[in-house]
């Protein structure tokens, strides 16, 4: 009957037995050799997939602009520094920044042509004494995107520089490489609106009028994860502030088939299979007095509950 034929194989899989030479067959070689296979196998049509069908694979994420000019705004108050204001010009820079990686498929500070995040902000009028800029894709919500740049030392000095006056943010959809994701563009900048300081020159008649000596700013770049120097510029035209309520509008995306999570369940399913093979194997043949003439089932179960830990422990996500 099927139900005996169904317990037999279940035996066969995972119980010591003299039809499969006193080990889990699924232990064995030949088997374990099958469940490579299958996922390299699966690997296969996924990228195969992907550049048949990018819409239908991507990453779903719920990431709130306003939220992460936040939680932002609350990292630095922590460490007694002053709220970054929201700036129309740095909101611009960075959806264009966002746009031009979407339109020629690379994820970088410098495009594959040699253009500069600086360069963005040039083209929106915004004149700066030290600007930044942190990159991040593929977050599922605002806290984790600003929490993996709170950890790495680079993008923790951007968010936490007090050089930096203004903020702006774009939270962009679309395909790249092949996979519809999520791309977090923010960036900081000083801007130059300061009065130009004068300041008398000295001469040996005390009685003369002093020459004004025009004293311009130097601009001096700040180091962080992406910056350069530039000339120094006329003071910033003022913009109206834009609000993010029109930027959170592209944000939400629709519920997509992940390849990272279908690869992260595929991935704990076998290490899972294994695991409780081996832990079972363990168990009945301790059970049972089964003499081997070798195995290692100890060492291969910390060894794949390790993987096994780390795979779960994995979290999707990029910054740059």
């Amino acid at each position: 009957m099927p139900k005996k034929r169904l317990l037999w194989w279940a035996r066969h899989l995972f119980v010591p037995h003299h039809t499969n030479n006193c080990k889990a067959k699924i232990l064995h070689p030949s088997a374990l050799s099958i469940l490579v296979g299958f996922f390299l196998f699966y690997q296969f049509i996924l990228n195969f997939y992907l550049l048949v069908s990018p819409s239908v694979l991507g990453f779903a994420s719920d990431i709130a602009p306003e939220r992460v000019v936040e939680i932002t705004n609350q990292k630095r108050a922590e460490q007694g520094l002053n709220p970054l204001t929201v700036n129309g010009q740095l909101n611009e820079a960075a959806q264009r920044k966002a746009g031009d990686m979407f339109a020629f498929n690379y994820w970088s500070h410098v495009s594959p042509s040699g253009r500069s995040p600086w360069s963005f902000f040039q083209e929106v009028g915004y004149k700066y004494l030290f600007a930044g800029e942190n990159l991040a894709r593929d977050f599922m919500n605002s806290d984790a995107v600003v929490s993996a740049w709170m950890n790495s030392p680079t993008h923790r000095d951007n968010i936490l520089n007090g050089n930096y006056k203004e903020i702006g943010l774009a939270v962009v959809n679309g395909t790249l490489n092949g996979v519809e994701t999520t791309l977090v563009v923010q960036v900081f900048g000083a801007p130059i609106s300061s009065p130009v300081a004068q300041k008398p020159a000295t001469t040996v008649k005390p009685t003369l009028t002093p020459t004004p000596v025009l004293v311009t700013p130097t601009p001096v770049e700040q180091q962080t994860a992406a910056a350069v120097q530039v000339p120094p510029v006329e003071e910033q035209i003022p913009l109206a502030r834009v609000a993010l309520a029109q930027a959170s509008q592209e944000v939400t995306s629709p519920p997509l088939l992940s390849p990272f999570l279908l690869t992260k369940t595929i991935a704990v399913f076998l290490l899972g299979l294994i695991l409780g093979a081996l832990l079972l194997d363990i168990i009945l043949v301790y059970q049972k007095k089964i003499i081997r003439l070798s195995g290692r089932n100890v060492a291969h179960l910390i060894f794949i509950g390790g993987l096994l830990l780390a795979v779960i422990l994995t979290t999707p996500g990029a910054i740059l």
